[in-house]
């Protein structure tokens, strides 16, 4: 967005409606199932943990036990005044920085969990953001992600192409038809595994989405140099049903 219109954007629909009204668009979603994905997601958790976008703090809730450590990362101001209002009322420590995914504040293998939730649709350049996940990671360490995905069926895709320039100003810069799965089997993350799902509740143009963890191989090598750009590697098929509704990014 030019600079002007984003100020304006930011100081009107993207302060008082997308982040002061985040959570009641998305409790359809949430009631329906979204949660217990979100749950699913972050399950493998543990260390060391960074969150990126964290939007709101949908997440919060989901976290087990075994991280030992959170730091919460959201660039977008009005959605840090409500996170800040969630990590008052964790039961746990937290942390929150101010900053944003491309370019993240902490030192070379310096994590053992990054998660993120829905944040490669907004980004400028998710191999950027692919690339700042990877350096953060220690060797061996894991990427767990949730997102909504350029649909497979060639017909819903075509209708994500034809509402994208909308949704972009709706969603807070959201990118509904990025092809983001093959944008993540061609980075230098290893995918092990990944669950091809649909949002329930969600609108056919943005129900597509994709569950998943890659790592950071300890010899360097990444998915590409394995001939495993693919996504199908370990990949169970779309699944679910979906009914009328809507959802937003966790940090469109």
């Amino acid at each position: 967005m030019a600079n002007v219109l984003k100020k304006a954007y930011n100081a009107t629909w993207g302060k008082y409606v997308f982040a002061g009204l985040y959570d009641a668009f998305l409790a359809r979603v949430e009631k329906h199932g979204l949660s217990e994905k979100r749950a699913e997601m972050l399950a493998p958790a543990y260390g060391r943990t960074i969150e990126l976008g964290t939007g709101t703090g949908l997440n919060l809730p989901h976290y087990p036990d075994s991280v030992t450590e959170l730091i919460l990362t959201e660039p977008y101001p009005p959605m840090v005044a409500k996170l800040e209002e969630k990590v008052r009322d964790y039961p746990k420590r937290v942390q929150l920085t101010v900053a944003g995914a491309e370019r993240l504040p902490f030192p070379d293998a310096s994590f053992d969990t990054v998660a993120a939730a829905m944040i490669l649709c907004t980004v400028s350049d998710p191999k950027v953001v692919l690339k700042e996940i990877e350096r953060v990671l220690k060797p061996g360490g894991q990427y767990l992600f949730l997102e909504h995905v350029r649909n497979p069926d060639p017909k819903i895709a075509r209708q994500q192409d034809l509402v994208q320039h909308g949704w972009y100003w709706l969603g807070n810069e959201c990118h509904c038809n990025r092809p983001t799965l093959d944008t993540l089997a061609g980075s230098s993350l290893e995918i092990v595994d990944l669950k091809e799902d649909k949002m329930p509740g969600a609108w056919k143009f943005i129900e597509a989405m994709a569950i998943g963890r890659a790592v950071r191989r300890a010899d360097g090598a990444g998915a590409q140099d394995l001939g495993l750009a693919s996504v199908g590697v370990k990949s169970s098929a779309m699944s679910g049903s979906s009914s009328n509704g809507s959802a937003h990014c966790d940090d469109c």
